[in-house]
């Protein structure tokens, strides 16, 4: 049998408000935590993480695919991830037009020189309209190469 089939793999599971949103196996996930980004490969060592808004990869027999994930927390036990956060969005649930334009919004606003807290609401927006453009620039190219 090929080893490739026999490795061991992750069971990631993303749950929102709704409901679980998300369930795939992985050979590693890289999620983006408050200070960085974390990769997690079969047998990792238990933890409890808070996470940071950025951009969910997982790889699956060499193929990768991501999520923009914002804020939330993160388990991994027993080769299990479990992901718990308000909102993920794979790439075709992703409007780039709406992104773009909230990234200009925030842009203009920090033009302006605001004071707290909309300054930290500009930059929260920008990198939120960021981390959507990235995701779903990929799922566009990929769309358009077919």
């Amino acid at each position: 049998m090929d080893e490739l089939n026999n490795k061991k793999k992750l069971n990631l599971t993303i749950t929102t408000p709704r409901g679980v949103k998300f369930e795939e196996e992985a050979d590693m996930v890289i999620m983006r935590v408050l200070d960085g980004n974390i990769g997690v490969l079969p047998g990792h060592e238990r933890i409890s993480t808070v996470l940071g808004d950025g951009i969910l990869r997982f790889i699956n027999n060499d193929v990768e695919r991501k999520l923009a994930v914002f804020s939330g927390i993160a388990e991994v036990n027993d080769d299990n991830i479990n992901i718990f956060t308000t909102i993920a969005q794979p790439p075709e649930e992703i409007d780039l037009e709406r992104a773009e334009q909230d990234r200009q919004k925030a842009e203009a606003a920090l033009a302006e020189k605001p004071k707290e807290p909309y300054l930290q609401r500009a930059h929260l927006m920008i990198r939120r309209s960021s981390v959507r453009i990235e995701v779903s620039q990929e799922y566009s190219e990929n769309i358009s190469d077919d």
